[in-house]
């Protein structure tokens, strides 16, 4: 039976790696380094959009991998395994241009860090000005 490169690339590189990573950890031999930096609150959203389009995107490869496993009819296999070939393509495509545009690749594990806040509240117009008046204000 083929199985896709790519997906059990990534089944492979993703298991490989946490173990690695964590025996790296361990003996505290691992660095935590920026990759990218998101400076307004779109771009945030808009990484956090990509980055579950391309999770999603492995799941249902993997759901489809599965189902490929399972299936008897010779029809529906093509059928899925054609589904399967593309979906691998655009997943890889998707995962390629993550990285070349955040550092981010499913191979990886990452912490996002929260750089900068802005903390809003609701308020009258009257308190808003009054807000307003005494950020104005030089301060001594």
């Amino acid at each position: 039976m083929k199985y896709p490169k790519l997906l059990l690339f990534l089944m492979f590189a993703s298991t490989s790696s946490v173990f690695a990573n964590e025996k790296a950890k361990s003996e505290g031999k691992m660095q935590l380094v920026k990759v990218a930096s998101l400076n307004t609150i779109d771009a945030n959203k808009e990484f956090q959009r990509n980055v579950q389009l391309v999770q999603q995107q492995r799941s249902l490869a993997a759901e489809l991998l599965s189902k490929l496993e399972n299936v008897q009819d010779e029809e529906e296999h093509k059928k899925l395994q054609s589904e399967l070939d593309s979906l691998q393509q655009k997943l890889n495509e998707n995962n390629q241009l993550m990285f070349k545009t955040y550092g981010f690749s499913l191979n990886r594990n990452y912490v996002l860090t929260v750089e900068k806040a802005h903390i809003h509240m609701w308020v009258t117009e009257e308190e808003a000005q009054k807000i307003k008046d005494t950020e104005k204000k030089p301060k001594k």
